[in-house]
């Protein structure tokens, strides 16, 4: 991948993309309905952890009106069915590892793009 001086919105966003693409395709159906998947819901907020940001783990396959549901609605159904789905022990590992930094550099987003375009993830 051809990259010139490239902006760290500008590494990010692309990484944000190439990890909803990623798991749209390995997650196909949303853990709530059943439904094609839309979009990958990060269970732990990129706001909240860095460290999870591209986690495998804390993608989340929803429809676009559960994630709204989700977001705008604070359907709490939402969560219980994803905890359901995945299980506690699951959700608890993913709150303990959100305490763990990871700095957001330029070299940190190149390594990501690479393995989501790499499909090494």
């Amino acid at each position: 991948m051809k990259t010139r001086k490239q902006s760290l919105k500008s590494l990010l966003k692309l990484a944000d993309k190439l990890y909803q693409v990623k798991l749209i395709r390995e997650k196909p159906k949303s853990v709530v309905s059943g439904k094609p998947t839309e979009v990958i819901h990060h269970f732990i907020y990129k706001s909240q952890s860095a460290y999870l940001r591209y986690d495998y783990n804390n993608g989340v396959p929803l429809t676009n009106k559960e994630h709204n549901q989700h977001h705008l609605s604070g359907d709490p159904m939402i969560v219980t069915a994803i905890v359901g789905y995945y299980g506690q022990a699951w959700a608890d590992d993913l709150q303990k590892r959100r305490r763990i930094t990871q700095k957001t550099n330029k070299g940190y987003l190149k390594d990501i793009i690479t393995k989501l375009s790499d499909n090494a993830l």
